[in-house]
C-alpha cells in the first residue's frame, strides 16, 4: 500500500504530509509523491517486532512503536486509519513470525513445525552465547568487569526462556492443528534439552527459575500429552458463547509465569476439569482453610503490575498473537496476573466511599446548589473506586453474582429506626446502603441501587462495559447511565454517564486513565454539567485532568466553568470569574464499607464467591489463583448447558428490565416502597 499521510515532525513543530509505502518489513516516507517516484526517501521504519497503536479517543491518530521509538501518525479521517491500521498490522505479523496467512503451498502445521526449528536453532546459538560468557567471567576480571558479565548473562537467561515459552505456544500451536501429531515430538530438539523433568517439575509447566545454570540441561516441556485439539481461536465472539473473564481452555498461560513469592506444589495445586465440575465448592481444597477472608478483603492495596515485557514477555507475546488493533477483548485470553482483588460489583460500591457527599446533594432549597452538589458528588466518587492507577482488571462478574454492603455517614448518629426491606434489611434508615446484581452476560451488564431513607435519595444504575485492544493500550467503555433522585422534590431525577477507562503502556508498566465526555442533567429544572475526562495527550502533558461547566437552559454564561484533576484538586469559576477549590478527593479519608462476614454471604455473593482467587492473588499465588478462577467459570458453563437444553431463562433476583432500551431498575426501589 501507498498514500499519504500527516506525520508529527519534531523539526517543524507540527504535522506534515508524508507518502508512505511497505517494501518487505519496512515502511519508507517520502515527503512528496514526485519524491516517491524517484526513490529519494526521507527515512524508514522498520516493522519487525513493531507495535501499532490507536488513541481511542480521536478517530484518526495512531502510532507505530518500535525499538522504543514511538512514531505519530494521522490520516484523514477513521476510515483511512483503520485501513493503515489494518496493512500495517498484517505486515508486523508477516516480519515478525506470527502471520495468520502462511505461504502458498505451506500447511499451518508445516508453518509451525518450521519456526518451531528456526526457535530451537535460536535456543541452541544462545546456550552456546551464556556459556561462552560463563567461561569469560571465570578468569580473572576487574570487578566492573564481572557485574557487566554478570548483567549479560541475566539478559541472556531472561532471552532464553522467553525463546523455550515460544517454542512451547508453537508446539501447541501445532498441535492443535495437527491432530495427528504424535505428542512424544512435542520436545525441543536440541540435545541438551530433552532430559526428563525433574521431580520438581509436572508436565505442563516451566522451572521458576530465570537464572538457568548453564552447566546443567536447561528444563523445559518435555511431553505435552494434556493437550487435545481444540477450536482454533481463543476470541470466538458467536452470541452463543458466555462473557467469562477469560476462556483458558485452549493455554493456560499461568502455567508458564514464575511465582514471585515462594514456589506451589505443581501437584498440590492442578486438577483436571472434571475434577473441578463434580467438586462442591465449599468441599474443594484451594489451600487457604485457614485464611481470615474478612482480614483479607480487608487489606485493599494493590502492588504494580511491574514491567510486563520484562516480567511477562511470553505471556506478552501470546496476546499479541491473538488480537489486531479495536479487537473486542470480550472472549480474549487474559492472564490472572492482572487482576485485582475485587469484583467489578464491589468496585461500583466504591463510588459511595463518602456518603456524606452523596446526601449532601439534598436539603438545598436552591435548584442551582442542589445541581453543584450533585457534581461534586460525582467528581468526587471516581477517586475512591480507582485510587491505586494501577492498570488492573476486577473480576468479571458472573451471571447472577450480588453484592452488598451499607455506609455510616461520618459524625452522624443512627437514629435507631431500622429499614424492612431494600437492599440491606435491618440496616439503619441513616446508613447508605448498596446492591449489585449481574444481570446480563451478553451483554454483560451489572446493576446497581444505593439509598438513604431518612434523606429521602436514591441512586439507580446500570453499566454495560466493552474492552477493546488499541495496541499499546486497552479501553473500556461505560456504555449506560444512572439516575439519582430526590424523593423530597418531587422526585427531581439527574442523569449521570460514565466515562471510559484506559490501561496505558501495557507493554511496560502499565498505568489507568478515564477518558471521554460525559453529562449530570436535571430535566426537571434545566441545569446541565458536561464535563470531559482529558486522556494524557500524544506530545507532552499531563494525564487525569478534567474541564466541564454547570449550565441552565437558555442561560448564556455557565453557572460555574470546572477543570482540575480527577484524582487530586479540581476547581470551579463563577460568572465574576472568582476560583475556589470545588473537590479535593485527597481531603479527606473513604469511610470503609460494612459487608456481611464471608461465610455467611449467599454462595453468590462476590466476597464469598471469589474468596479463593482473593486469597491467592494476595498471597502471589498465581496458579491456585486461576484453578479457583476456572473453578467459578466451568461452572457456569454447566448451568448455561442446563438451562439451554431445558430451555430455562435466566431472570434476575433483584432487578427488572423497563420499556425503556436497555434499562434495568432495583424491585424493591425507595420510590416503590414507599409508594405502598
Amino acid at each position: 500500500m501507498e498514500g499519504p499521510l500527516s506525520k508529527w515532525t519534531n523539526m517543524v513543530h507540527g504535522w506534515q504530509y508524508r507518502w508512505f509505502k511497505i517494501e518487505n518489513d519496512t515502511l519508507l516516507y517520502y515527503t512528496s509523491r514526485e519524491k516517491m517516484l524517484k526513490g529519494q526517501q526521507r527515512g524508514q521504519i522498520r516493522l519487525t517486532g513493531a507495535v501499532v497503536g490507536i488513541d481511542g479517543e480521536n478517530n484518526s491518530l495512531f502510532t507505530i512503536t518500535v525499538e522504543g521509538k514511538t512514531f505519530h501518525m494521522q490520516g484523514r479521517d477513521l476510515r483511512e486509519r483503520n485501513q493503515w491500521v489494518r496493512i500495517l498490522e498484517n505486515s508486523i505479523r508477516a516480519s515478525s513470525g506470527y502471520a495468520k496467512n502462511v505461504s502458498v503451498g505451506t500447511t499451518p502445521s508445516q508453518h509451525f513445525k518450521q519456526r518451531t526449528e528456526e526457535a530451537n536453532e535460536f535456543l541452541k546459538t544462545l546456550v552456546e552465547k551464556v556459556k561462552a560468557l560463563e567461561q569469560l567471567k571465570s578468569g580473572e576480571r576487574a570487578v566492573d568487569e564481572k557485574k557487566t558479565i554478570d548483567s549479560l548473562i541475566a539478559a541472556s537467561n531472561n532471552l532464553t526462556n522467553n525463546v523455550k515459552h515460544a517454542i512451547i505456544y508453537l508446539q501447541m500451536a501445532q498441535a492443535r492443528l495437527d491432530p495427528n501429531m504424535k505428542t512424544e515430538k512435542l520436545m525441543f530438539t536440541h540435545p541438551d534439552l530433552n532430559e526428563k523433568p525433574s521431580s520438581r517439575e509436572t508436565p505442563g509447566t516451566v522451572s521458576d527459575s530465570t537464572q538457568t545454570s548453564t552447566d546443567k540441561p536447561i528444563s523445559g516441556i518435555q511431553h505435552l500429552d494434556h493437550l487435545k485439539p481444540q477450536r482454533a481461536e481463543s476470541y470466538a465472539s458467536s452470541d452463543e458463547e458466555e462473557f467469562y473473564d477469560a476462556d483458558e481452555e485452549l493455554i493456560d498461560l499461568d502455567n508458564f509465569e514464575s511465582e514471585k513469592s515462594g514456589q506451589e506444589s505443581g501437584d498440590s495445586n492442578r486438577t483436571s476439569d472434571a475434577a473441578i465440575m463434580s467438586s462442591d465448592e465449599d468441599g474443594y481444597d484451594f489451600g487457604d482453610s485457614n485464611e481470615d477472608f474478612d482480614e483479607i478483603y480487608n487489606n485493599a492495596e494493590e502492588h504494580d503490575i511491574g514491567n510486563v515485557q520484562q516480567d511477562h514477555g511470553s505471556v506478552l507475546m501470546h496476546l499479541l498473537s491473538q488480537v489486531s488493533v479495536g479487537m473486542d477483548l470480550t472472549k480474549v485470553t487474559l492472564p490472572t496476573f492482572i487482576l485485582e482483588r475485587r469484583s467489578l460489583l464491589e468496585m461500583y460500591a466504591d463510588f459511595f466511599a463518602h456518603p456524606d457527599l452523596f446526601i449532601a446533594t439534598n436539603g438545598n432549597d436552591s435548584a442551582e446548589k442542589r445541581m453543584i452538589a450533585v457534581v461534586r458528588y460525582y467528581l468526587n466518587s471516581f477517586y475512591a473506586a480507582r485510587k491505586s492507577g494501577v492498570a488492573k482488571k476486577p473480576y468479571n462478574a458472573i451471571l447472577g453474582e450480588t453484592f452488598r454492603c451499607r455506609y455510616s455517614v461520618p459524625n452522624s448518629s443512627l437514629s435507631g429506626k431500622k429499614t424492612e426491606s431494600g437492599p440491606w434489611p435491618g440496616s439503619d434508615e441513616k446508613q447508605l446502603t448498596f446492591i449489585a446484581e449481574q444481570v446480563s452476560h451478553h451483554p454483560p451488564i451489572s446493576a446497581f441501587y444505593a439509598e438513604m431513607p431518612s434523606e429521602g435519595i436514591s441512586f439507580n444504575a446500570h453499566i454495560y462495559t466493552k474492552s477493546s485492544f488499541l495496541g499499546l493500550s486497552i479501553g473500556v467503555a461505560s456504555i449506560g447511565e444512572g439516575i439519582l433522585t430526590l424523593h423530597n422534590y418531587g422526585d427531581e431525577q439527574y442523569t449521570i454517564t460514565f466515562p471510559s477507562g484506559y490501561g496505558r503502556s501495557i507493554m511496560s508498566t502499565p498505568w489507568f486513565e478515564f477518558g471521554g465526555k460525559v453529562k449530570v442533567e436535571c430535566e426537571k429544572t434545566g441545569y446541565r454539567a458536561d464535563i470531559e475526562f482529558l486522556t494524557k495527550p500524544f506530545f507532552g502533558g499531563k494525564p487525569h485532568r478534567i474541564q466541564g461547566s454547570i449550565c441552565r437552559d437558555g442561560a448564556k454564561k455557565p453557572v460555574l466553568t470546572l477543570r482540575g484533576e480527577w484524582n487530586g484538586t479540581m476547581y470551579a469559576k463563577t460568572q465574576n470569574g472568582e476560583e475556589y477549590v470545588f473537590v479535593d478527593v485527597k481531603a479527606k479519608p473513604e469511610v470503609k464499607k460494612e459487608c456481611v462476614p464471608v461465610m455467611q454471604q449467599g454462595k453468590r455473593e462476590s466476597r464469598r464467591l471469589w474468596r479463593h482467587v482473593t486469597a491467592a492473588l494476595l498471597r502471589n499465588r498465581i496458579q491456585t489463583a486461576t484453578t479457583s478462577k476456572r473453578f467459578i467459570e466451568q461452572r457456569q458453563r454447566k448451568e448455561a448447558k442446563e438451562r439451554l437444553e431445558s430451555g430455562e431463562k435466566w431472570t434476575p433476583l433483584l432487578f427488572d428490565t423497563t420499556d425503556k432500551d436497555g434499562e434495568w431498575m432495583y424491585k424493591q426501589k425507595f420510590g416503590v416502597r414507599k409508594a405502598v
